[in-house]
């Protein structure tokens, strides 16, 4: 096997994912966020579930404490269904391309809310990483102006579509605190869980509590006439193996077969590949400052990842 086939798998899930937040973008425009989420969900626990199948030989993952599923499936919660809402609704504001740079603040909280809450060292690499972040995400967004579909944005948009694209980094920093939480196992019978079956319990967690929040509030009718555009289904189709199923499992891969933070720098690469997906497609082209401010926030999380 290649020696450094775990930094490819790495590089090639952060590719996939790039591409995942175009198609994403498309079914949001096309369908409506709201359907988007009410298919991905359960879509996406469908294919882990099949999978925790063929690779365990078990439907869903055993002796779990339950506190431990508690605070996984809170993790999906967060991140997953309140995190993963407001990401794709700022997809359908501000395009991927700004969306996927304000996720770059991701790490920055989840290495805070691990300092806070599990004690984790915070050095001064770590600092140093979260103030490249922070400036480097500033800078990247500094306009909200450019070209293409998502080229000159009214203020309100703009600020909204920041707005939301932070909730979904908060949602997944302080999600992935979450899931750590569980994984390692909180209780003294606890034994911990594998990131396939903790994958799993997040996506049937966030599928149970968003269907029981949103469904009731919408109009059948109209979800049934919104499902008749082929291609925005065919997109939420794409996305969702692409998505929540493929990346998902190929980044599971990347951080078995190389040091996790190798791994993790690596899947933190997604804010500088979607720059040529979001170019292709929506002709959204970064100035030269945003793309240096994109390349800083990646830099600055690689260095949260390697301290």
């Amino acid at each position: 096997m290649n020696n450094h086939y775990g930094e490819i798998m790495a590089l090639l899930a952060a590719f996939i994912f790039s591409w995942t937040s175009i198609f994403f973008t498309t079914a949001g425009r096309r369908l409506g966020v709201t359907i988007v989420n009410l298919f991905r969900l359960p879509g996406a626990a469908l294919c882990l579930t099949v999978t925790h199948r063929v690779v365990t030989g078990t439907w869903w993952p055993a002796d779990v404490a339950l506190q431990d599923q508690l605070w996984i499936g809170l993790s999906g919660v967060v991140g997953l269904a309140i995190g993963d809402s407001a990401l794709f609704k700022a997809f359908t504001l501000i395009g991927p391309r700004r969306s996927m740079t304000m996720m770059a603040l991701a790490p920055v909280f989840t290495v805070i809310v691990a300092w806070s809450v599990l004690g984790e060292r915070l050095a001064l690499w770590a600092l140093l990483g979260i103030t490249l972040i922070i400036g480097g995400v500033i800078t990247a967004n500094s306009a909200r102006t450019g070209t293409g579909t998502f080229g000159t944005l009214e203020k309100s948009v703009f600020r909204l579509g920041i707005m939301l694209a932070l909730v979904g980094s908060l949602g997944q920093g302080l999600g992935s605190v979450l899931a750590k939480m569980g994984m390692m196992g909180t209780t003294t019978g606890g034994t911990g869980l594998d990131p396939l079956g903790a994958t799993l319990i997040r996506i049937f967690w966030a599928t149970v509590c968003y269907w029981l929040v949103v469904l009731p509030r919408q109009n059948l009718a109209d979800i049934r006439r919104r499902l008749q555009d082929r291609r925005g289904v065919g997109a939420l189709v794409v996305a969702i193996l692409m998505g929540p199923y493929i990346s998902v499992w190929v980044s599971l891969v990347a951080i078995r077969n190389t040091d996790a933070g190798i791994a993790q720098v690596l899947l933190g690469m997604v804010p500088i590949f979607v720059v040529i997906p979001a170019w292709l497609v929506y002709r959204d082209r970064p100035s030269i400052l945003s793309m240096a401010g994109i390349v800083a926030a990646v830099i600055g999380g690689a260095l949260l990842f390697l301290r």
